[in-house]
């Protein structure tokens, strides 16, 4: 069946870049003469449509290499120690990322028919606590209703994710939960997206999420500190517009509502996707989320390591 063309908006503006210097280090422990071998890999910024890395530095102790996984395309950095060492060791990433604020101008008639779905399966099905089962899809199909537009399809779902939960951190189920979105109403990020992201999933749309920083500066009088945690967000394809970003917690916890379709200036995204196989692979279970570094000790996940991000706004 022939492809109709239409014509449509410009599907991106730009508005004015911002500029961040971004500091990304950890300490390794130190060593007993138990430790053969010692792996560790961390999340590298890559270039996206909403940001550039305009420069990167990595000072490590030891051999190391950047790898990109064939699931997703995450980058990483991997090293590999072998034997104990004397004192601790530092592993350190610095970039300069220039981040535009890309506002996608969605309009309905852009939309156009997915050609080749099974290039978007892995988006469709369910996950590690990321729900797409009959009751998903029964959900899924009252939320849109009577709407068969993706795009306005998408907006449903986004409008009826931030109208049914709240945003506490305190209150989250650590794993990025459909099922404790849906049975508590509240929860983090991830929780919020995961529900999301179940909601396009069972209505046939390719979605996933994107695990990446929130660069907010400290509030007046106070001095600037590493930051904690971490930021999500989740993206959805429609064909003719491409992957669309939407931030559904940030809506939730700030009460926007332009967050469809575009994001905040100082959101500055790490890795895509959920379950993953790290490159060269991990020998433990696969990472529920890649927010930060992960390590082995002679084969054995390792949870010692502890992550500090500083950033200064630069330009």
């Amino acid at each position: 069946m022939a492809i109709q063309t239409v014509e449509c908006t410009p599907s991106t503006t730009t508005r004015r870049n911002v500029r961040f210097e971004i500091h990304d280090w950890f300490m390794l422990p130190k060593f007993d003469l138990g430790t053969l071998r010692f792996d560790v890999w961390c999340p590298v910024i890559p270039d996206t449509p909403y940001q550039r890395v305009l420069d990167i530095a990595v000072d490590a102790p030891g051999p190391w290499t950047i790898e990109r996984e064939r699931e997703h395309g995450n980058l990483m950095l991997h090293s590999r120690l072998t034997g104990p060492t004397v004192e601790s060791s530092r592993f350190e990433i610095h970039y300069l990322v220039e981040r535009a604020a890309v506002a996608h101008m969605l309009d309905p008639a852009c939309v156009r028919r997915i050609a080749a779905p099974v290039l978007f399966a892995p988006h469709l099905q369910a996950e590690q606590y990321v729900v797409v089962d009959d009751a998903m899809r029964a959900l899924a199909q009252r939320v849109v209703a009577e709407e068969s537009n993706p795009l306005l399809q998408a907006r449903r779902i986004y409008d009826h994710v931030v109208q049914t939960m709240d945003y506490d951190a305190a209150q989250q189920s650590w794993k990025g939960s459909t099922e404790h979105a849906l049975a508590c109403g509240i929860g983090n990020c991830n929780d919020i997206h995961a529900l999301f992201v179940s909601l396009c999933r069972a209505t046939g749309i390719p979605a996933r999420l994107i695990l990446g920083q929130a660069f907010e500066p400290p509030p007046p009088g106070q001095e600037a500190c590493d930051l904690c945690g971490y930021h999500c967000w989740a993206e959805f394809f429609v064909a003719g517009l491409g992957w669309v970003p939407a931030d559904a917690s940030c809506a939730c916890k700030y009460g926007s509502r332009h967050l469809f379709g575009d994001l905040e200036m100082n959101h500055v995204a790490w890795s895509v996707g959920r379950d993953l196989l790290l490159a060269p692979a991990q020998r433990g279970p696969r990472l529920l989320f890649f927010a930060g570094p992960y390590a082995e000790r002679n084969g054995e996940p390792y949870a010692g390591l502890e992550r500090h991000i500083s950033f200064t706004q630069v330009g």
